[in-house]
């Protein structure tokens, strides 16, 4: 197919790790602003050389620092994806099977190039927290660019720790207790478990407050009749994903982006399948979500 973007013939090499030998250390990292309102990129940096715990330190204490981080140039393998996820927490399967991608089940394959029907090609098109349908939701979660649309495939993310600061005194206190019913895509027909999680959560390693998984799953608000929880997550939805906490990130080919769960909301592209004249749209993503709270150094006191 031509018209979009897909990695050049020297990944290939990278993967390969036919430039392994030159050792990359956390000082050699170079670190910038994405250029939105939160969210950071990293370059001169290639994972495939492997990576160490110093390392893997220094990404995780970015990730919670700017909630949203880019590693550029990244053409990693589906097994040195796992491998990374496996560094970083504990990779969790994807609860359907045929999103899995080859022998890992960890990883799962993001695409519209395969003949997917239109709910698994859009099933994170829409404001969500990874996982948040579950006991122990994703912590983290990296999606590792392989073909990139024209248009960039963008990803919307919203920080959910600036939306809770920016609510009066009063709302915060009002939230802070309360719990929220999820199920996953937010049936309602008892197909999936019901789990319930707080609509404001302390983050398990900076301590900062969050909104926490306010669209997407949510059922009701426990305590809350149907209309007033229906219309208190609306409000909130409407809030935590206001343009002054959005960050919308375009992809490159090859971008490793990974974003912490406990301090964002996020939204994928609605996308039609690529194919004949609509190949320009391609755009596929291998992702792998990991649950547990990684303590560097600077957070363990």
């Amino acid at each position: 197919m031509t018209g979009y973007r897909q990695r050049g013939g020297g990944a290939g090499d990278a993967l390969l790790g036919s430039y392994g030998k030159q050792h990359m250390t956390v000082t050699d990292l170079r670190v910038s602003s994405l250029g939105g309102v939160f969210g950071a990129e990293v370059t001169n940096l290639n994972l495939a050389d492997g990576f160490e715990d110093v390392l893997i330190d220094r990404l995780t204490s970015l990730v919670y620092e700017h909630k949203v981080l880019c590693l550029r140039d990244q053409p990693l393998m589906p097994q040195q994806l796992a491998a990374f996820g496996k560094a970083v927490g504990h990779p969790i399967e994807h609860v359907e099977e045929n999103l899995r991608l080859g022998e890992d089940s960890t990883i799962m394959s993001l695409s519209n190039v395969d003949g997917r029907d239109a709910r698994q090609r859009n099933g994170g098109a829409f404001w969500h927290t990874d996982l948040i349908f579950t006991e122990e939701p994703a912590s983290l979660t990296m999606l590792n660019a392989v073909v990139v649309p024209l248009d960039g495939g963008p990803t919307r993310f919203a920080d959910q720790a600036a939306a809770y600061d920016a609510l009066d005194e009063r709302r915060q206190r009002l939230l802070e207790d309360r719990m929220v019913h999820h199920c996953y895509e937010g049936r309602r027909d008892d197909s999936m478990p019901v789990v319930k999680h707080p609509l404001v959560r302390k983050h398990p390693v900076t301590d900062r407050k969050a909104l926490y998984g306010v669209a997407g799953t949510c059922l009701d608000i426990i305590g809350l009749s149907s209309h007033d929880s229906a219309k208190l997550l609306k409000e909130l939805e409407l809030h935590a994903t206001s343009p002054q906490f959005v960050y919308t990130h375009y992809y490159r080919p090859n971008d490793l982006i990974i974003w912490d769960n406990a301090a964002t909301l996020h939204c994928g592209p609605t996308l039609e399948e690529a194919a004949g004249d609509a190949a320009e749209e391609a755009r596929v993503m291998h992702r792998c979500s990991v649950r547990g709270w990684r303590k560097p150094a600077e957070y363990s006191t």
